[in-house]
């Protein structure tokens, strides 16, 4: 008996330590890989403008996000604030999951957002990217690939953004 009370224990501690200290960080599906192409062409911001994500003059920055999201929330103003949106070699856009049109350009108001906003009602660009969870950083090289994909909870989000 004490010998299976050992090999219990044993078996517990063995596999705690390939948990690498993060027991929180739920993992969601993703459907792009480093090096994919990117999965969108083009997108309309909610401000009636058409960014031409296959531009191969510069590298481009997505961000998913939520309006409700505190996490998003954090970020975009962080960026809003940053050299990358003014960065002339990086196209910027933020698109809103599940939101409107009216909602998004409310809260960009409201919270003096001035980077390029788009809305996906419908999760169909979103669902091109990952199962779950928000705010996604998406760097994309300048020819096309994803660079990698990123989800930014928490804090110093925007180390997260290289190429």
């Amino acid at each position: 008996m004490v010998k299976i009370i050992i090999a219990f224990i044993l078996t517990i501690a063995l596999t705690a330590c390939q948990l690498n200290g993060d027991m929180t960080k739920t993992q969601y599906q993703v459907f792009v890989n480093q090096g994919d192409s990117l999965p969108l062409t083009k997108i309309q911001t909610i401000d009636g403008d058409t960014i031409n994500l296959q531009n191969q003059n510069k590298r481009k920055l997505i961000v998913l996000f939520a309006t409700w999201c505190s996490d998003s929330n954090r970020l975009l103003r962080a960026l809003n604030t940053s050299d990358f949106v003014v960065d002339n070699d990086i196209e910027v856009v933020a698109i809103a999951r599940e939101e409107d049109a009216e909602t998004v350009a409310l809260w960009r108001d409201i919270n003096e957002i001035n980077v390029p906003l788009a809305i996906d009602p419908n999760r169909e660009i979103y669902q091109r990217f990952a199962s779950a969870g928000i705010p996604r950083l998406i760097m994309v090289t300048k020819d096309n690939r994803i660079a990698s994909m990123v989800l930014a909870e928490g804090y110093k989000q925007l180390d997260y953004i290289q190429w």
